[in-house]
């Protein structure tokens, strides 16, 4: 069975705008990645709007409504945006699936419902790990991604990665 990759807002915008969406597609060894109604409403209000429509193989889908009112009734999964709710519910539907975000509070809640969740740093730290990304390269990354996006490391990530 095929990991189904799911993205939220905050995690599809960065590698939008330093323009390293395919590096998701190469580190999970997915065909398609896939973002839920709410996500892509959100982008679209963006001027990123032209390079996510150029891209084929991100697709839209939506969870089922009956799951969505089911995640309903968890307290804190109802303080959450629409993406990151609708991003939860997806990768619920779809196992084996990985949620990327980088909202804490939609990571907890992620976890909450043993959603497997990745942040931006441990992405890059994986990618790091598994040898495809290099030093300079995820050094040049970090350095688009803060000029870019003003993504912010700490300083014991920026150790990790770095080292």
């Amino acid at each position: 069975m095929n990991l189904t990759v799911v993205l939220d807002a905050d995690f599809l915008s960065a590698f939008l705008k330093i323009e390293r969406l395919p590096l998701l597609r190469q580190f999970y060894q997915v065909e398609t990645l896939w973002v839920p109604p709410a996500v892509f409403r959100e982008v679209a209000l963006t001027d990123l709007l032209p390079q996510l429509t150029a891209l084929s193989w991100i697709r839209v889908k939506a969870p089922s409504s009956a799951h969505l009112e089911t995640l309903s009734t968890h307290d804190e999964f109802q303080r959450l945006g629409a993406g990151e709710q609708e991003a939860i519910a997806l990768v619920l539907e779809h196992p084996p699936a990985v949620l990327l975000v980088n909202d804490n509070q939609a990571r907890r809640v992620a976890g909450q419902l043993s959603v497997s969740v990745v942040n931006i740093p441990a992405f890059l730290l994986a990618c790091k790990t598994s040898g495809l990304l290099d030093r300079n390269t995820l050094s040049d990354l970090i350095t688009t991604l803060r000029d870019k996006d003003f993504y912010g490391f700490r300083q014991d990530v920026l150790d990790l990665l770095l080292s």
